[in-house]
């Protein structure tokens, strides 16, 4: 599959253009990246200079696509593409650990939100309930 490259010129115009606000909420902003190229410091500054969150988008089926953890705004977006349709609650409990480890570790610095997002959809409620319910204990 085709992805763009990074090219920050281009990149940081696409930026300039994001909106703050709409009648008067504040807006954040969340970049999808799908190509190794943007696995670099010049973009990660790029999305700080304007306060947008990378998306961390863990997916086991599409190892090409970068696995970015960066902090670059005041929030976290998780984009989990792990679920699976043979367990019960789309991952393991160790597996969910060790999100709920990275997930506390990003809330440190702001808010987070998370979604399971995989190919298995059945397993995502079951998945998001097992998170939810860790994170709570």
């Amino acid at each position: 599959m085709a992805t763009k490259k990074f090219d920050p010129v281009d990149f940081e115009g696409f930026l300039k253009l994001l909106p703050k606000e709409k009648d008067g909420v504040r807006l954040r902003h969340a970049l999808e990246v799908r190509s190794g190229t943007f696995e670099s410091e010049q973009f990660y500054d790029l999305a700080r200079k304007y306060g947008a969150a990378i998306v961390y988008g863990q997916d086991d089926e599409a190892p090409e696509w970068p696995t970015i953890d960066q902090d670059t705004a005041d929030f976290r977006y998780a984009r989990l593409m792990s679920s699976r349709e043979d367990e019960s609650s789309g991952m393991t409990s160790k597996e969910l650990d060790g999100i709920v480890r990275q997930t506390r570790d990003w809330a440190k610095s702001g808010d987070v939100f998370a979604y399971f997002i995989a190919g298995a959809k059945v397993r995502n409620p079951a998945a998001a309930q097992a998170l939810i319910a860790k994170l709570a204990g």
